[in-house]
This record gives C-alpha cells, structure tokens and sequence, in this order.
C-alpha cells in the first residue's frame, strides 16, 4: 500500500493513505523534570528551633523550582507521656494544606527522639496517638506521598527500644494499627526488609494479583536509611553474610514492583567507599527499585555521584519515566461514530507508581477548546520498570459532539477530587513536545476530525467520550 511519511521536528509521522487511522511515533527527551511522587525529595528535620515551625509556603515552592516533587517531614512529638496537643495535630494539618498548595507531597514519619537518642513511648501510647492522628491524615492524605512506620526507636527507625517493642509481636501490633489508620490508599514503609518477612511470616514477596489489592501486605513497603553503606547498607540486613543479604535483595527485587522503596545515603568513609561509587550504587538502585532519596544527605555520597557523572540519570530514574513510543488512533469520524487508538508506553525509570493513578484520553476541540474525556481501564502502577506496555482503546463519541477538528492527549491525572486538575500533580512523558504546562496533558502530536457527513461504525458499546 501506499505510504506517505512527513518528518516532524518531534519524531516521525507515518500516514497510511485511504485509511481510517494514522501512526505516530515520538522522540524521547532526557530533560530532568519533577513527576508526582518520586525522585530526590528535600528534608525538614526536627532542629531544636524548627520542631514546631509549621511548612511555609516559599520554601515549599522553592523546592518545587528545584525540581523536586517530595518533602520528607519528621515530626519530633512532643511528650512521649501524654496525647497529642491541639497545637500538634494543627500543624500536621497545616503542613499538608501548605504542600498542597505548592504542589508536593509530603514523606512522614514520627519519632519521639532525634540526635542523641532517648526514650521512644509505650505500645499504649503510641497506639493512642496513632488514634489521634487518624482524622488528619484520613482528611488530607491527597497531599501525603507515603509514610514511614515510625515512632519505635531512635529517628523512629526501629533500631532500638527502651520499652521492649522489638519483638514481633508488638512491632506486628503497631505496623498494622498505623496501617489502619493510615488512609487506604497510601503505603508504609517499613526500615528493615526481615521485618516484613517475619511479620507476614511469608518469605514470598508480592505478586502481581496481590498487588494494590488493599491488604496490609500490599500496603506494607520499604525505607533504607543507610543505603550503600557498607556491605549490609549499615545494618539494614541484619548480616554480614552474602548469602543473607542476597536473599534479603532478591524478596526487594521483586517485592519492590509493587510497593514504594525509599531512603537515604549515610555514610562515604571508607567503609562505604567500596559501594557508593556509580557503578554499583546505579545497579543497586535498580535491582531494589527505588523511587525516593534524599537529596542532602549524605553529601559525600551525592559528591561521589556527581564527581563520576551518574547523577543525572539517577535523578531522571528513580521512580518511574514513562515513555510514549508509538500510536495509532482514528482519522476521521462521525458524531456517534467508533474511535479507536492504542498507544505504547515504555517504563525507563527504576520503580512503578506506587500510589493510584488514573488514565483518560482528551479530546479537544480546536477552535470552541470545549473537552471530551474518557477514563480508561488500565493501571499505571503495573508499568513495570523496563516493561512495554500497549493501551487499546476503543470508546463512542457522543451524538450531539461538534463537528471540527480535535487535538488528542493523554492524561495522567491524581484521582483525589482537590488535585484532579492540578497540572504538579499529572504525570509527565519523557517525550520531546508532548507536555502542556497549563493543563498536565501530554499531547499525541494528533487529531482527529468530526465530520456529520462522513461514514464509519456506529458505535454500540457503553464507553463513551464524556463531556468536560
């Protein structure tokens, strides 16, 4: 058949002459840009004189101008005898009303102590105060990225107790009452990787018809705060022994598909030097899929990344970088009339999204720029890292839509009601002009024309293009 092809500055068009749909394929860019709920995140730690500073909008807004899309928030609590004060729960909800504002999310994490160490609280109380925390991030958890379990130990990293919770049993108890009250679609990262195997008492990692199904096990992820440091990351495997670790890493390699993985760098002594360099840190990062780390700490770890040139592709990959490769979508169609599009979207990033995520394809209309959605049956966070990943859709246009021509665009929008329209919060592809700043759409460099007078299938279904 004949075939004409128009070369474009963002890839190349192929046009099947006579035919009812056109192909098109796109360029991928390797810009750094910020995308919801991943890559290096900036932290605001517990000081003395900023404990109970409340976020401020300027500097949250900053941190956005940085390219950065996470804060990481501890939240140094008070008295560790007595329940939450008014004054405490109100900066929690400020500090998520602020990130909302200015377009992040917030990592949490609790603790009763920081520098130095000191005494964590009684079962009882942390149980009280997770109690007490429940309306405030049930009401605001559109703006929380993940949490950390928190609370037990010194930083609430779970390394030590000074009212016995290190044993399974409590450490179960308290895991699954802050799961609880946790919002259900938000995860909890757990800081030792044999402490989800012994609390489920399941040395299986997730799989995939487990996945985002709502249990705790699907909710419970993963935060190493001492990555690469050392042999056993500072005693996040709880070993030395290689065969030990190894079997620690393969439950995360595959574990991690499905749940967040986050952290921090701790160490660039000679200990750590042997593991920091980009060689292995960029195979690290990988096999355990890592979609969050600070991006402060530690600086000799970071100066390594960048002094040996990997540092711009960490922050490109961490987390998920999806690519639009190719699609094919209907030409022209009548009012009423059958489209048609499938599109290939490539995981280049080293995680998936962790969080829900929807999917919609746009019309708009050229000239009127009135808007017709439709919400597709898929689910961005089984993109797997590395994965292809073909999206058919096949959906009706309405009977009373305008004649005209129509751009067509992907949208990967959050679901929470507040950020829906919120272009910070829409994912955005690594391709080369495909991304609409003022909306959060990435374009497929097409249209379709509605023609009253042209023919084609009716559409018979119930899925159909709604207006916006």
């Amino acid at each position: 058949s004949l075939i004409a092809i128009v070369g474009l500055n963002y890839g190349c068009r192929i046009m099947p002459l006579n035919a009812s749909t056109e192909k098109t394929s796109y360029s991928e860019s390797f810009d750094n840009f910020p995308n919801p709920e991943r890559g290096f995140y900036f932290p605001v730690n517990p000081e003395p004189y900023r404990a109970f500073t409340p976020l401020q909008l300027s500097d949250l807004q900053a941190v956005r101008n940085q390219n950065l899309s996470l804060v990481r928030r501890f939240y140094l609590i008070p008295d560790r005898f007595a329940p939450l004060s008014e004054s405490f729960l109100n900066l929690v909800s400020q500090d998520l009303q602020t990130a909302r504002e200015a377009g992040v999310k917030i990592i949490f994490r609790f603790t009763y102590n920081w520098e130095g160490g000191g005494e964590d609280a009684s079962k009882d109380t942390i149980l009280s105060h997770m109690d007490q925390l429940k309306p405030t991030l049930q009401e605001n958890y559109d703006a929380i990225a993940y949490l950390d379990a928190g609370f037990i130990g010194n930083w609430g990293e779970w390394n030590s107790s000074t009212n016995d919770l290190l044993n399974i049993t409590d450490k179960q108890d308290i895991l699954f009452k802050f799961l609880s009250v946790v919002p259900s679609e938000r995860m909890v990262a757990l800081r030792y990787p044999h402490d989800k195997i012994r609390i489920y008492d399941s040395e299986k990692p997730l799989t995939s018809s487990e996945a985002f199904n709502g249990s705790n096990k699907a909710r419970t992820g993963a935060v190493n705060d001492c990555f690469l440091a050392g042999i056993d990351n500072g005693g996040t495997y709880k070993s030395t022994k290689i065969s030990v670790i190894e079997k620690q890493k393969s439950f995360l390699n595959q574990d991690n598909q499905y749940v967040v993985q986050g952290g921090e760098s701790c160490r660039s002594n000679s200990e750590a030097q042997p593991y920091i360099g980009c060689d292995n840190a960029l195979q690290e990062l990988e096999r355990m899929r890592w979609s969050a780390i600070n991006s402060r700490y530690e600086q000799g770890v970071l100066d390594t990344w960048k002094n040996e040139g990997c540092m711009e592709e960490i922050k490109r990959r961490l987390g998920y970088r999806f690519k639009l490769k190719n699609s094919e979508i209907s030409d022209t169609l009548s009012p009423g009339g059958k489209f048609f599009a499938k599109f290939e979207i490539e995981n280049l990033g080293w995680a998936s999204p962790y969080n829900p995520r929807l999917l919609e394809v746009v019309l708009r209309n050229r000239k009127t720029k009135q808007e017709y959605y439709l919400r597709v049956n898929e689910d961005p966070r089984k993109w797997l890292p590395g994965s292809s990943n073909m999206v058919n859709v096949e959906a009706g246009l309405p009977e009373n839509i305008t004649s005209g021509e129509y751009d067509v665009f992907i949208n990967l929008p959050d679901p929470a009601s507040e950020l829906y329209n919120r272009p910070e919060y829409s994912i955005r592809l690594a391709n080369v002009n495909v991304w609409e700043k003022s909306t959060g759409y990435n374009s497929l460099l097409r249209s379709i024309v509605v023609d009253a007078n042209v023919g084609g299938d009716t559409y018979s279904g119930s899925n159909y293009f709604l207006s916006r």
